[in-house]
């Protein structure tokens, strides 16, 4: 009796890869990243944040926009376990064509109305945040803090969070210390703050009285302080030294967006790096090269 083998949801590629036909990119790049070289990691990026153009632009072009070869980007096709440049591109379109089909403006299923209130909500308030953010104000408070011997980050509840990152791209070409990292050590670490230092607190209802405390500190022995909250009537300390980023902290539920303050973050911390390049041209450039390095590693 001849038996006949139901077809697989798979094919074999000349990789020995088994990718699934509905298999996406992105889903294909998770699986194989570690095989992936960093001009592939590029291509990936690319192909995956810009869908459109790659969907549509030649594989020459693509390459020339990415600085790479167009063999590199038609063999990063075929390792992701397409035929080739045009199969790929066409599961791209494939793919946008699909998401549109389940965009269309007003057909949001009543089960996903309070998420899709949620992101409208974080849109409208990144919107807001970049509309109204006095600019002079963001380079006072960096310059502020870039002057300090050391830079005392602090946030507590679900601010730490904020707190955390933003100290932990500070480090890589300032001074810093993350008040509270260590257990049961924000006291001591609130009484090591000195006058040539300065604090970068940030702070939302329900205000954490630690966030505030290292503040308080800072004014008393003349430090300056850049406070990241969300109202003029956050209890901070109403003192010259003290300098103020507003941002919207607001949500449809028991917890707040943190979505606009990690824009002001973002910002600050570009503008601390690029006081700190004017000192040392190379830096910047040494800093990608390093991630660069630690991501294809």
């Amino acid at each position: 009796m001849v038996q006949v083998q139901a077809a697989l949801p798979w094919t074999w590629h000349r990789d020995g890869a088994m990718p699934r036909d509905d298999e996406t990119l992105p889903e294909r790049v998770r699986r194989k990243e570690d095989l992936l070289s960093a001009s592939q990691r590029k291509i990936a990026r690319y192909c995956i944040t810009q869908p459109r153009e790659a969907a549509q632009l030649t594989a020459l072009r693509i390459a020339e926009k990415l600085g790479v070869s167009e063999s590199t980007v038609v063999r990063f096709a075929i390792r992701m376990g397409y035929e080739g440049f045009p199969d790929m591109q066409a599961a791209i379109r494939r793919a946008a064509e699909q998401r549109a089909a389940t965009q269309v403006a007003g057909t949001t299923s009543p089960r996903d109305g309070r998420v899709h209130s949620s992101l409208r909500g974080d849109l409208d308030a990144l919107t807001q945040t970049v509309e109204s953010l006095d600019y002079q104000a963001l380079h006072d408070c960096a310059e502020a803090l870039h002057g300090a011997r050391l830079l005392h980050v602090v946030g507590f509840r679900s601010a730490f969070g904020l707190a955390y990152t933003v100290e932990f791209h500070l480090r890589h070409f300032m001074n810093t210390r993350l008040i509270g990292a260590v257990g049961g050590t924000v006291l001591d670490d609130v009484d090591l703050i000195g006058p040539d230092d300065a604090v970068l607190a940030f702070t939302f209802p329900v205000y954490d009285e630690r966030s505030l405390q290292a503040v308080e500190q800072a004014t008393a022995v003349g430090a300056n302080s850049v406070v990241v909250t969300d109202s003029a009537l956050a209890p901070i300390p109403i003192d010259p030294l003290v300098r103020t980023l507003m941002t919207r902290y607001e949500t449809q539920t028991f917890f707040n967006s943190a979505v606009a303050p990690s824009a002001i973050a973002n910002a600050l911390v570009l503008r601390l790096l690029e006081l700190s390049a004017k000192k040392d041209r190379g830096l910047e450039r040494r800093l990608y090269d390093r991630f660069q390095r630690q991501r294809t590693t």
